[in-house]
């Protein structure tokens, strides 16, 4: 996701403007939340085009299921749900994604991420910022409609 409004403070800022990544930095280290407009659509249905979100600074740990800002290896602004924390190296990684994706972006360590989204406005309404609904593969769903026609009789 990208923003197209920039934050809501003393002067607006965008996204993928190359300074946004010290300025967000900046304000989240004194604890001032960011208000971004996004355009994309990465992360649908829980933050849609247009959307306003509201990004804190991170106070404590980060969570599989949490929306994230963060630094990409690349150097760029992103905004994705965390999927899993890998602990296998000396340095924790944070994988995510897109809720609209069907790929995990590459791992970055821990210390890259900026904020959390804690809210998300639509049309003036909160949203629900919940993930995408898990379902059972085919082969799961079959098995388990087996296993209780068996039961039953």
């Amino acid at each position: 996701m990208r923003a197209y409004d920039g934050i809501k403070a003393k002067r607006e800022v965008n996204l993928e403007r190359a300074d946004f990544l010290d300025q967000a930095r900046q304000q989240l280290a004194r604890s001032i939340p960011l208000e971004i407009r996004m355009s994309g659509s990465s992360m649908r249905p829980a933050i849609e085009d247009g959307d306003l979100i509201t990004i804190l600074p991170v106070s404590d740990t980060i969570r599989p299921g949490d929306i994230v800002l963060y630094q990409s290896r690349f150097d760029t602004a992103v905004i994705h749900r965390v999927i899993r924390i890998d602990r296998s190296s000396s340095e924790r990684m944070v994988v995510t994604r897109g809720d609209a994706s069907s790929q995990n972006d590459l791992p970055v360590p821990l210390h890259r991420i900026l904020g959390v989204v804690k809210g998300v406005k639509r049309a003036g309404e909160n949203v629900n910022m919940a993930g995408p609904k898990k379902r059972l593969s085919p082969w799961l769903s079959a098995f388990m409609r087996k296993l209780m026609f068996w039961s039953r009789g």
